[in-house]
């Protein structure tokens, strides 16, 4: 008599569950690629999987110079070491390169032309290591920027006197656009379901 009644009340329970449209997993449908649908959750901004934003470099390269008031520091003939001067500017790049994520910065080294061309390549790798550096120290994150070295073969002027010795010796922050990086949706996984035996 109490299996006949437990069974009656089990043979409800399942037909009022169909009833009302009963889902075996709390999830919605999976949202045709474009259209997400309300509720359903999206990954957040700066996480892998996300897209970055199409930017016009050279409107923001100018942005950069309004801001930082340059985007080149200089230096003293073979020296690597930041002046008070390039470190304030430096400083202002940084807060510009906080306030922008989904833009990379090379970090260009240049050197005098009238060095041998691998103690050029050493100096400019010199001088672009400083300036990276110090924007890490000033909060940049570390895969925002990389060093390039180009030595002594793209100068401002090959005339040699020291105004253009002084001119050439620089680094020079350039912006670069990051590659697009849009990882497929996957759906969410529902819970595994108990297995008969396992109980």
């Amino acid at each position: 008599m109490i299996m006949r009644a437990l069974l009656l009340a089990s043979a409800f329970v399942g037909t009022s569950a169909s009833a009302q449209g009963y889902q075996p997993y709390p999830y919605s449908p999976a949202p045709a690629p474009g259209y997400p649908q309300p509720g359903y959750p999206q990954p957040a901004p700066g996480y892998p999987g996300v897209q970055a934003p199409v930017l016009a470099v050279p409107v923001l390269e100018q942005d950069l110079k309004l801001k930082a008031g340059s985007n080149t520091v200089r230096f003293g003939r073979d020296s690597y070491v930041l002046t008070p001067q390039s470190q304030a500017t430096l400083t202002a790049q940084a807060q510009w390169l906080i306030m922008h994520p989904y833009v990379n910065a090379s970090i260009e080294g240049h050197a005098d032309v009238r060095q041998t061309r691998d103690y050029a390549l050493a100096l400019g790798e010199r001088r672009a290591a400083a300036v990276r550096n110090y924007l890490i120290a000033s909060g940049v994150p570390p895969q925002q920027l990389q060093i390039v070295s180009w030595g002594r073969e793209r100068p401002t002027s090959d005339a040699v006197h020291d105004a253009t010795w002084l001119q050439n010796s620089r680094v020079v922050t350039v912006l670069k656009q990051p590659p697009q990086q849009l990882q497929p949706w996957m759906p969410p996984q529902p819970w595994p379901q108990p297995q008969p035996g396992n109980r």
